[in-house]
């Protein structure tokens, strides 16, 4: 026996141990064509073919012929699927019984690279990629300018995929029906263009997303507000949720209540399992009836059903409105930021005069603050209440509708401020209510003062009223532009001002220039007319011409006339807006500065004028008794200060 027959002897009896099943091996010739397999493993069959013949791997190919699918659960054992069958593996519900088995055995032809029958054209690359879990299968064919079209390019497309699934274990024929018609899109683009100009990627198997349980959770959403960032990304520390306020219809807990999920299925045929939902929230929160219980089949929420904030005491949730403490600092709350709606009223007991009861660079905001004691430098507190027992720094600052102050040495702006003594600090508010000033600017609607001492500047649209005048150096000044209403009103009316006579400068000089060239063509107009007239009257058709120079002539005259007309109106459109300015401006002929008490040397009393802009001043004598001081316009572009040592009735 020859030394050839043996060693295809024993190329038998290896190939019959390592195959599943061989149904048909081709003669082995000195030189190798190719062997036909029945495999479940491709790839290990291609190694001990390329063993036996003695080639590499890397020399072989393979063509997919046939595939058989089998599955197996608790009724079958390997039963091999039927075309009709197939049509299970679209149904989700079948695929998730994780009895389920499915296996595939794959009929191919293996063969030499580089003897094949006939050439292949050239083919896109496509490569295969898939998610985490292998549900999805992606190809992505790349961008190609040698790609060439062919009658058969679309199958040979489609086995180029198939072949790299058996490669990387996808199973093929499942579930893969966009994979036909993306592959179709493609060689018809292929077709028309001749080259792909882009890659493309699409789906080429899906297999069943497992959706992952939901565990319990307790979300504390109030607390979210809790070192929040600003406007540039930053934190700021001294906030640290001392006060958790929360507004009526928030939610402030939710119970998530654990779900289950469900398994998937990959590509390889792989059932995916899913742990059981974690369950680590038992404790029972009780609340107080400020608080709602919303339940649905996800979720429990709890609703705050008032403005305040969180307050657990002994495990039990409530929404309160009043909160004391004895300061607000860094090292005890931090700033305390809640909403002015949050209607939470704070009480800061702290009165020793050697300490702050807010302290330094610490801000509060919130619907009222109650200070018994001083508010520190830098400190910032805003609410619609606001009431201080001791005195402000002079670089805090107050901002409330309504602000009452013992001593106020830093800056206030709100509405009705009424102050004890106010020392060097600052106002602007509507209403002012002052027992003793000394230094200091106040600038409002409507003052009022009983002990005006010195170094002062008062400022109001409507009236200042001094109970007893004691200092000097004090400047007291009427001015209806005082306020932001009337300055953005003014400032609107001043820039159409501005705009309407920077318009009105050229027009002028565009009106003569129109008139007289209409003036200089009138006479030449009106002979072109007499000439048509005459013409029409001996039965004469006119020259077209003629009628031409007239009616250019006349379009002159109705665009001269349209340009005058929107002049006028730009004139009584700047009128109106003067007119408007000066009753803005006439406010200031009602407003009145008065004295309970006499003068004292070395003040003065100012009254603006808006339009154009005036400053009228007075300086009233040692001892003077002058109850009202107001200004006059007399009517012929002078006005004067009237001083009278009588009250008005009004």
């Amino acid at each position: 026996m020859s030394l050839k027959v043996i060693i295809l002897g024993i190329f038998d009896k290896i190939k019959g141990q390592t195959s599943d099943k061989t149904t048909e091996v081709s003669q082995v010739s000195p030189e190798f064509k190719s062997i036909i397999i029945d495999t479940n493993n491709v790839l290990k069959e291609i190694k001990n073919v390329a063993t036996a013949n003695r080639l590499n791997s890397s020399d072989l190919a393979f063509k997919l012929l046939k595939i058989i699918t089998y599955y197996s659960d608790e009724k079958s054992e390997n039963h091999e699927m039927t075309q009709e069958e197939m049509s299970l593996l679209l149904d989700d519900s079948f695929l998730l019984n994780p009895n389920l088995k499915i296996t595939q055995t794959y009929r191919v032809e293996i063969y030499k690279i580089g003897q094949e029958e006939t050439p292949m054209a050239h083919l896109p690359e496509i490569t295969l990629s898939g998610n985490k879990n292998l549900t999805k299968i992606i190809a992505t064919v790349a961008q190609s300018h040698d790609v060439t079209y062919s009658s058969d390019l679309e199958q040979r497309m489609i086995d180029d995929i198939q072949i790299k699934k058996i490669k990387t274990g996808i199973l093929v024929g499942i579930r893969d029906h966009n994979m036909y018609q993306e592959v179709k899109k493609l060689v018809a683009m292929i077709h028309v263009n001749g080259f792909l100009d882009k890659n493309h990627s699409f789906i080429v198997c899906a297999g069943v997303d497992e959706i992952a349980p939901i565990n319990d959770n307790l979300v504390f959403h109030y607390k979210k507000k809790m070192n929040a960032k600003s406007s540039d990304g930053k934190v700021d520390y001294s906030k640290r949720g001392f006060i958790l306020a929360v507004e009526k219809d928030e939610c402030i807990l939710e119970y998530i209540k654990p779900q289950a999920g469900t398994p998937g299925r990959n590509c390889r045929g792989v059932f995916i399992a899913v742990p059981e939902p974690r369950v680590s929230h038992t404790e029972v929160i009780t609340t107080t009836e400020h608080i709602t219980k919303k339940e649905s089949e996800t979720s429990i929420k709890y609703i705050a059903n008032r403005g305040g904030y969180v307050n657990i005491d002994k495990g039990t949730y409530d929404i309160q409105e009043h909160m004391e403490i004895n300061e607000i600092s860094f090292k005890s709350t931090g700033s305390i930021d809640a909403s002015l709606d949050s209607n939470i009223k704070i009480n800061i007991k702290e009165t020793d005069i050697l300490k702050d009861a807010i302290g330094a660079g610490m801000s509060v905001e919130t619907a009222e603050v109650h200070v018994q004691g001083n508010v520190g430098s830098g400190a910032r507190v805003k609410a619609k209440v606001v009431e201080i027992g001791g005195q402000t720094h002079q670089s805090s600052y107050i901002e409330a509708d309504k602000i009452k102050v013992t001593v106020h040495h830093g800056e206030a702006n709100g509405q009705d401020v009424e102050i004890e003594r106010l020392e060097g600090g600052k106002v602007i508010a509507d209403t002012v209510y002052v027992k003793h000033m000394t230094g200091g600017e106040i600038i409002a609607k409507v003052i009022k003062i009983d002990n005006l001492m010195s170094n002062a500047k008062i400022t109001a649209s409507e009236k200042i009223e001094i109970a007893e005048f004691k200092g000097s150096n004090n400047k007291l000044i009427i001015d209806p532009s005082v306020t932001k209403e009337f300055n953005e009103m003014i400032a609107s009316i001043n820039k159409k001002i501005e705009v309407l006579e920077e318009e009105l400068k050229a027009f002028p000089r565009q009106l003569t220039s129109k008139k007289e060239f209409i003036d200089k063509n009138k006479p030449m107009a009106e002979m072109v007319k007499e000439k048509i007239m005459e013409l029409k009257r001996n039965n004469v058709e006119p020259p077209i011409t003629l009628f031409a120079k007239v009616k250019d002539f006349q379009e002159k005259v109705m665009d001269y006339n349209a340009f005058l007309q929107i002049f006028k109106d730009k004139k009584e459109e700047l009128r109106e807006y003067k007119e408007e300015l000066n009753g803005v401006q006439n406010k200031v002929f009602l407003a009145k500065i008065i004295n309970h008490s006499t003068w004292k040397e070395f003040n003065e009393v100012r009254f603006k004028l808006i339009y154009p802009p005036r400053d009228m001043t007075y300086n009233p004598k040692e001892n003077e008794i002058i109850r009202e001081i107001s200004l006059k316009d007399m009517g012929t572009g002078e006005y004067r200060i009237i001083r009278a040592s009588e009250y008005s009735r009004s």
